[in-house]
């Protein structure tokens, strides 16, 4: 049934539309027209206004007919005092075909604000879909207040988006003042009373500043006490300070990513410092052949020491500048090489340099 009356007003709105544009130019042209008697044209005449009646009738009909989506408010309780909360709820019923778009307050619905909103499962009711929306508001103006239901909007199956008749439901708000008639009244201010004078208060008052004054007398001359300057602790030495870096390198497990440059760039900078800190050469500004040269001229260090030295710092500089790629044996021998060069050069405890001299 709902499939025909589609079907009939969307016929009705083609006619109309075309009874729109050709009736007031085709009447005009009829009854100038010599080819016509006046008894015809009478009769087209006649004939067009129950067209027009028809369509006026078909009109009528569509604007009676009742809409797919109804919407229902009502307000729990309709009357309440100023501040008190009260349950709003709004339910949209619509035919099976119709689909429903429900607007959401962001947060005030007429005058009164919302503190707190749900929406219940949708149920069935006389072969009709029900949605429930429930408001907790609350009003601060006292009298009667009408609250319009949300805008809710349907669509049918090849039709547009509509709106759907609204509702609207009033809510008295009444004033906590009319409820006590003598609230309001002017009454005599009374005559004031003697208050007694408790001097505890004060007592206790100049008692702490005293002792808060004492408190910061003392902290003061004690926190401004000269001080003992605190013995600094001794210096790790410095095969110690890279044995930790060479370890905490390994650690990081460069060589099993392929960092191969990143390693030996850390190895060699290891080994540089330790050198400086060690022998004091300024290892860290040279180039490896100055820092080699450098090593000879000192002395202080044995010929296999040095030439250890200068395998590891040759094999550095390949993978760090000629992209020589090692692999990961050479890696480990690097390390076990910087760890025994560091370890053999380092310096002999005090007690053994004391005997020595």
């Amino acid at each position: 049934m709902e499939a025909r009356s589609r079907w009939f007003y969307s016929v009705w709105s083609v006619l109309l539309a075309l009874f729109v544009v050709l009736g007031p130019l085709g009447l005009p042209l009829l009854w100038r027209s010599p080819r016509f008697s006046r008894g015809t044209k009478v009769l087209l005449t006649a004939l067009t206004a129950v067209y027009a009646a028809l369509l006026l009738l078909a009109a009528v009909a569509r604007a009676d007919e009742p809409s797919p989506v109804a919407v229902r408010a009502r307000a729990e309780p309709s009357t309440v005092t100023i501040g008190t909360r009260f349950r709003y709820t709004v339910e949209v019923i619509s035919a099976k075909d119709a689909e429903v778009f429900v607007t959401q307050p962001v947060d005030r619905i007429g005058d009164c604000d919302i503190v707190d909103f749900g929406i219940d499962p949708p149920s069935r009711r006389d072969a009709k879909t029900v949605l429930s929306r429930w408001y907790q508001l609350v009003c601060w103006e006292p009298g009667h207040h009408l609250l319009e239901s949300p805008l809710v909007q349907y669509r049918t199956a090849g039709e547009d988006k509509q709106d759907a008749p609204g509702d609207e439901v009033g809510v008295t708000v009444e004033s906590l003042l009319e409820k006590e008639p003598n609230a309001a009244d002017i009454r005599d201010i009374k005559a004031p009373e003697p208050i007694p004078v408790d001097w505890r208060p004060y007592w206790l008052l100049g008692g702490g500043l005293l002792a808060a004054m004492l408190v910061a007398f003392v902290l003061h001359h004690t926190l401004n006490r000269p001080k003992r300057a605190a013995p600094s602790a001794p210096r790790r030495p410095p095969h110690e300070i890279a044995a930790a870096e060479l370890e905490r390198l390994r650690g990081r497990r460069l060589v099993e990513h392929g960092a191969f440059k990143e390693y030996y760039s850390a190895l060699s900078d290891i080994v540089r410092r330790y050198l400086e800190d060690r022998f004091k050469l300024r290892a860290p500004e040279m180039t490896t052949e100055e820092f080699l040269l450098a090593t000879a001229r000192d002395g202080r260090l044995m010929p296999a020491h040095r030439r250890l030295l200068g395998e590891f710092m040759t094999e550095s500089d390949l993978v760090k500048f000629a992209r020589h790629l090692p692999t990961i044996a050479d890696s480990e021998r690097a390390w076990t090489a910087a760890r025994r060069f560091v370890d053999e050069t380092a310096a002999a405890p005090p007690e053994v340099e004391r005997a020595a001299g």
